[in-house]
């Protein structure tokens, strides 16, 4: 069993340019603006090698899901199996469900063992999930560490009962 990250993008890896949904013509490259959490994140993936990454943002509709992993770290892009909404495509409709409907349908389509919410907008958290949840609102250098030592601490609490349920059996 593995651990999920869901990972919102905008305010938590890049810096977020306008409060309301990114489109192409307001962001240009928001792989110019990482934030400190994007570093550490990306050491967490290579600590943990079960570990698996959803995508939730806005940007995978904006830019595509592989125009998205191309402005990841390696160790975060390789860890990445998909994203709660689709991409780019022009035959696909943009959903018209807020996001955190979209991240509720999309647990519960993927149903993992263990899930961790990281996000910079608590209205994108469902509230069954908030315990399990890393709200970023802090793009500091203090509060990138302090938001890393709170993900390994819940990703540490899962392997933990992990290791308990398997020793039941």
């Amino acid at each position: 069993m593995s651990s999920t990250i869901y990972l919102g993008l905008e305010g938590t890896l890049f810096a977020r340019r306008c409060p309301v949904r990114l489109s192409r013509s307001r962001l240009e490259h928001p792989g110019a603006l990482p934030l400190p959490l994007l570093h550490r994140l990306s050491r967490i993936a290579d600590e943990y090698p079960d570990l698996t990454i959803v995508i939730n943002s806005w940007l995978v509709a904006d830019y595509g899901y592989r125009g998205v992993l191309n402005l990841l770290p390696a160790s975060i892009a390789n860890k990445t199996v998909g994203a709660t909404m689709q991409g780019n495509r022009a035959h696909r409709r943009l959903p018209t469900l807020p996001r955190v409907e979209i991240l509720r349908a999309d647990i519960k389509r993927r149903n993992p063992a263990h899930l961790i919410i990281v996000d910079s907008c608590s209205s994108a958290i469902p509230y069954e999930y908030l315990p399990q949840a890393v709200l970023v609102n802090d793009s500091s250098e203090l509060a990138a560490t302090q938001n890393a030592e709170i993900i390994l601490e819940i990703l540490d609490c899962a392997n933990r009962a992990q290791s308990l349920d398997q020793l039941a059996l």
